[in-house]
């Protein structure tokens, strides 16, 4: 009987082994996010048409509604005319500027020779002092004219930039998708008017979904980034697996709408668990049970 005694304590202890270990496992609810974009008409206007309803799929690039541009496109055309307009305005501008810069090296020529001629007794202070008044008024009439130009020209910078921002709105009257992924709500109509930057619809990527658990500090020393996690779908036998992807570390207090066992004074440590969802398994918003084994 002593053998017998001998083996039934070494099963017991090795039961308690298993139970210790499955003890140190973390479980705990959460809930699956997927990534969330409102995508903003940025050109407000008459909805001309919304290509998509809740529930389409959509790939990145997608054409998802145009607004009305029509105004903005007769916006366009004045500033078209007013850069034509200054154009001409500006080439009179520049041959007046070469005139002047002409007239201004005749004049600082002449006065330097004749104020020459008056050191050497050859010209008198009256030839002088003309021939500096000249050179005065053309120096006077060659800045001018170059203000005068860097006037034109800085009002067609300023027409181009208004130009190219006219465009800008014009090309943000087709609403393009920024992410592949699901249309989740689609706040307006076609027919309706929107206000510039409004929410036109809210696009959920699910490729790629994850989840966030909050562990105590017990477990902390357990997980390393890119260690796995099972996920347990509430209803279903499926498991899934997903990664530890980070982990804060900076504790804080358990929040209010987290489902664990710890207290809800203790202070947790926020980790994020990534899962690849290419088959869409997982749903925004799905409650699953997460499980973090400790590396054995």
């Amino acid at each position: 009987m002593k053998p017998f005694w001998k083996f039934l304590l070494a099963a017991i202890l090795l039961l308690a082994g298993c139970r210790q270990k499955d003890d140190a496992a973390f479980e705990a609810s959460a809930i699956i996010e997927g990534t969330a974009v409102k995508v903003a008409a940025q050109t407000g206007g008459y909805l001309l048409q919304v290509n998509v309803d809740e529930g389409d799929r959509v790939e990145i690039g997608q054409t998802l509604a145009a607004v009305d541009t029509e105004k903005l496109g007769y916006q366009q055309q004045q500033i078209q005319a007013n850069l034509e307009e200054l154009g001409v305005q500006q080439r009179v501008a520049q041959n007046n500027l070469r005139r002047a810069q002409d007239d201004f090296e005749y004049a600082r020529t002449r006065y330097e020779r004749v104020a020459e001629l008056f050191t050497e007794n050859a010209a008198t202070e009256q030839a002088r002092d003309d021939a500096k008044i000249n050179f005065d008024r053309a120096q006077t009439a060659y800045e001018s004219a170059r203000q005068n130009l860097q006037a034109f020209n800085s009002r067609h910078n300023g027409l181009e930039a208004q130009g190219k921002l006219l465009q800008r709105q014009i090309n943000d009257g087709l609403v393009k998708a920024p992410i592949a992924g699901t249309i989740t709500t689609r706040y307006f109509k076609t027919g309706e008017t929107i206000p510039p930057n409004a929410p036109l619809v809210e696009i959920i990527d699910l490729a790629q979904v994850w989840t966030k658990v909050y562990v105590s500090e017990k477990y902390l020393s357990q997980l390393r980034l890119g260690q796995n996690a099972a996920l347990q779908i509430d209803g279903s036998d499926r498991a899934l697996t997903g990664r530890v992807a980070w982990i804060n570390n900076k504790a804080e207090f358990t929040p209010k709408n987290i489902l664990t066992e710890e207290s809800r004074t203790a202070l947790v440590y926020a980790v994020k668990i990534e899962v690849d969802n290419p088959e869409g398994i997982l749903k925004h918003g799905m409650p699953v049970t997460v499980r973090l084994q400790p590396p054995s």
